[in-house]
């Protein structure tokens, strides 16, 4: 049996970024986990992403040096131009020539994508999604990011911009959003809007006897974690995100007509504390023959970004 091939596959995210050597069957064979520190820039975070990579390449055996290079940012990018077109969350991306610079670093061939689009690829082609049909996928952490899955393969859309659910405005009297508009599901349904909700319950004295009221920082992982304990307040916060997540992925079905949904990021791993009130919402909403598309949490965890990036490079030489 041939020894499968390996990629590199890049995850930069609004918290965390990953490079790892990922098989052509999925597998994480070596990772490298860092922090994104907002107040870093991205010229640092840059630095430390090409570091890893080169030293990834280096320490591969011999015959399993990786073929390629797949980056998925973390916010909008231009594929064909291989540049990130903003970020939301870390300042200084704008324009980075991501395929440009990793090229640079590694001699190897680069492609550039989305980062949700990468985790919907890895769930579709490695994860929960295998042999289902059409792909709904979003990725819902510091951000809310979506991607679909048709065939086996992205759908980008005409301007690299499909499945921005994160951006679908269901309040538009609502609260801010990082792209720069009102009420749109990230500002209600993300990890940033679980902390941002939480500070202003507890800046009207609205969290009655719970621990949150006390608590000088409140974050999204803050509440989650409380939510995961029990406590009623922080379960309501988080059923009240979940709630907007049903109401934009009712929309969005409408649309696609997908034959599964799948739910990644940190704050899905809260499971059913967070699921349970979107299929709800989703039920309520939904054309009626729309209403039993499954919901789940996707297969694939924190990995899902790397190994989605890696499987955005494996398409691109197969193509």
């Amino acid at each position: 049996m041939a020894t499968p091939q390996t990629f590199l596959g890049v995850d930069i995210g609004g918290t965390r970024m990953s490079v790892g050597v990922v098989s052509s069957l999925g597998e994480v064979r070596a990772l490298r986990r860092l922090d994104t520190p907002r107040s870093a820039g991205a010229e640092a975070c840059l630095g430390e992403l090409l570091a890893a990579a080169r030293a990834l390449i280096a320490e591969a055996p011999s015959g399993e040096r990786p073929l390629a290079v797949g980056v998925g940012f973390g916010g909008p990018v231009d594929a064909a131009a291989g540049e990130v077109r903003r970020s939301h969350h870390v300042a200084g991306w704008s324009g980075a020539p991501l395929v440009g610079r990793f090229s640079e670093a590694t001699g190897l061939p680069v492609f550039l994508e989305n980062d949700a689009n990468a985790g919907a690829l890895a769930e579709a082609l490695f994860g929960a999604a295998r042999g289902h049909g059409p792909l709904l996928y979003v990725n819902v952490g510091t951000g809310i990011g979506g991607g679909i899955v048709l065939k086996g393969r992205i759908h980008q859309g005409a301007h690299f911009n499909a499945a921005e659910i994160g951006h679908l405005v269901l309040l538009p009297d609502g609260p801010p959003c990082p792209c720069g508009r009102r009420g749109c599901l990230e500002a209600l349904a993300s990890g940033d809007a679980l902390g941002r909700r939480a500070r202003e319950l507890q800046a009207a004295g609205l969290l009655g006897d719970s621990p949150l009221a006390g608590l000088g920082s409140l974050t999204g992982r803050v509440v989650g974690e409380y939510a995961a304990c029990g406590d009623e307040a922080a379960v309501r916060i988080v059923a009240h995100a979940g709630t907007f997540l049903g109401w934009a992925l009712a929309l969005a079905s409408n649309l696609v007509d997908p034959d599964l949904i799948l739910v990644g990021g940190g704050v899905a791993a809260l499971g059913d504390l967070y699921l349970a009130p979107a299929r709800a919402r989703f039920r309520d909403l939904a054309m009626d023959f729309l209403a039993d598309v499954p919901i789940l949490t996707a297969a694939l965890g924190y990995d899902a970004g790397v190994i989605g990036a890696a499987a955005v490079a494996m398409t691109a030489l197969k193509t």
